[in-house]
């Protein structure tokens, strides 16, 4: 039985390449010309590398164009005028920041978040950037949403074996490095700062104390891929731990938003937090939970007969599944993260988020393992791994080309509350990077810590702490949600103190990030035993 779970868009492609290969037939008759690695040659001109590379650019400009013509004979022109349109701003800096992602990843070889980081902070200081009324809704919208995809891809991607296997030294290396930074920079917040509160410190910290998977984790496959990280299984390790990060991370700030900006005694915050936590980890237990057997699988009886099992209809049918299955997690974790504010617990929306994530995505892989090993049809090695039956993993593709849409805006959103005025005050910038540089030493010493004693080498400690630097995706969006609650409470000193959160976070983005993905990418094969 072929891998029911599995979403692809040419699902008979190796079969095709295979036959291709053999017989040089297309399937219809047509002879194609082999190159002596088996790929078909292009036969056309217009399928050469500049006249493809030229129409991938047309077709770029091409679609840009028509979606700014779109909006501009359907909206308002105020929305649409240029500068000042609200409108226009956002369009301008969703495509803006696209562009110069890639242009600074092809060129200079740095992430994209960096560009489109940039390109924010570009836009908004060269007066392009103007935002009013209920844009700036759909702004706070579109960041809600960012968040809501990054913590089920954070919940899709923890794999409970593996989890229990390294359970010792993945639990030290995610909760002592993120508490100690995060504890060492409110310290220094609370004394260097000026009028920063230790609500406010503490909101910092756990804003800083996330490290990046969206640095690390690309970085570590391309290390797996090359055989580095895999004999003591140093890459395992990172990918769980850094999921777990950010988990511990936003979880603990949103408990510090809490307490910061909800009124009360600090007893009855601490029984509100209580609860708020208690209400997201059954919550989310219960809809992960009933989201296993709810679409039913592709394989159940309602749907066919196992005898057609390999058609083309249920191919179409996997498809179909993955959409109500990507469909009721994404918009029942969004529900969770806004309607658990709405009702006066906002810890509990992030929680239930990604709990409901790991429960379903795990239950999703032990059925379809399950189902695998119980057909007759098929034959399973007795040493093949878990992952090895679960490839494809369809809904946490869904949730990544999510994510990927919605980067330029998160991070081009977040240069654009980066003004020059506040970087002419230098003693600002100088102080908010010794705090930063403060946190990231206790963070090192914290981690070599967390890993002595567990069979890594002295060079692999040294590469996890340079895996342990990267901040981009999670301070991407905590930094503007602190700042747009200090906005609402309407306060000079609290907006004050979110504008110097969001500039120290921007800090951190600009000089961790292309560290951390640089270090990764050339110390990786230097510092981590290749498997034979």
């Amino acid at each position: 039985m072929r891998n029911s779970a599995e979403l692809t868009d040419s699902p008979d492609e190796q079969p095709l390449q295979l036959q291709l290969r053999d017989n040089g037939d297309d399937g219809d008759g047509q002879q194609r010309r082999l190159d002596r690695s088996g790929d078909v040659t292009a036969m056309a001109w217009c399928d050469a590398r500049l006249p493809a590379t030229a129409a991938n650019i047309a077709a770029a400009i091409v679609g840009v164009g028509l979606a700014w013509s779109l909006l501009y004979v359907n909206v308002s022109s105020e929305l649409m005028a240029v500068p000042g349109g609200s409108l226009s701003s956002i369009f301008m800096l969703y495509v803006t920041g696209a562009v110069a992602g890639k242009l600074i990843y092809e060129i200079v070889g740095l992430p994209p978040r960096f560009g489109m980081l940039l390109a924010g902070i570009a836009l908004q200081n060269a007066g392009l950037y103007t935002v009013t009324g209920w844009c700036s809704q759909l702004v706070s919208f579109i960041r809600e949403v960012s968040l809501a995809v990054t913590l089920i891809n954070g919940g899709l991607e923890l794999d409970a074996k593996q989890l229990h296997r390294l359970s010792g030294v993945v639990a030290r290396l995610t909760l002592l490095p993120c508490l100690a930074e995060a504890a060492t920079v409110a310290v220094a917040a609370h004394l260097i700062l000026p009028g920063f509160s230790w609500q406010w410190s503490l909101v910092l910290g756990f804003t800083l104390s996330a490290v990046s998977p969206a640095i690390l984790v690309p970085g570590l496959f391309q290390l797996k891929r090359l055989g580095y990280g895999q004999v003591k299984g140093v890459n395992t390790l990172l990918i769980a731990a850094s999921s777990l990060d950010n988990i511990v991370s936003i979880c603990a700030f949103r408990i510090a938003v809490g307490v910061l900006f909800l009124t009360g005694s600090l007893t009855s915050k601490i029984t509100q937090g209580l609860i708020d936590v208690s209400i997201g980890v059954v919550s989310g237990v219960v809809w992960g939970f009933f989201l296993v057997f709810v679409p039913p699988s592709p394989w159940a009886l309602i749907y066919k007969n196992q005898e057609t099992e390999n058609t083309k209809k249920s191919q179409q049918l996997d498809r179909l599944i993955t959409a109500k299955r990507s469909f009721l997690l994404g918009v029942g974790g969004f529900l969770a993260m806004t309607g658990s504010r709405w009702c006066g617990y906002p810890v509990a929306g992030p929680l239930a988020c990604i709990i409901s994530a790991f429960v379903a995505g795990t239950g999703w892989r032990w059925r379809l393992k399950m189902q695998t090993l119980n057909n007759a049809e098929i034959s399973v090695e007795e040493n093949r791994d878990d992952e090895d039956l679960c490839k494809g993993k369809p809904v946490e593709k869904v949730f990544e080309y999510a994510w990927t849409g919605l980067q330029p805006s998160v991070f081009a959103f977040l240069g654009t509350d980066i003004k020059f005025e506040l970087l002419k005050n230098l003693d600002m910038v100088f102080v908010g990077l010794f705090v930063l540089m403060f946190g990231i030493a206790v963070r090192m010493i914290v981690t070599t810590c967390s890993v002595l004693g567990s069979g890594f080498s002295r060079k692999e400690i040294i590469f996890v702490n340079i895996s342990w630097l990267p901040k981009a995706t999670i301070q991407a969006i905590l930094a503007p949600f602190a700042l747009n609650m200090a906005r609402q409470l309407n306060t000079p000193e609290a907006i004050e103190c979110g504008t110097r959160l969001v500039t120290i976070a921007v800090l951190s983005i600009l000089l961790t990030a292309p560290i951390g993905a640089i270090g990764i990418k050339l110390f990786g094969p230097r510092l981590l035993p290749r498997a034979k």
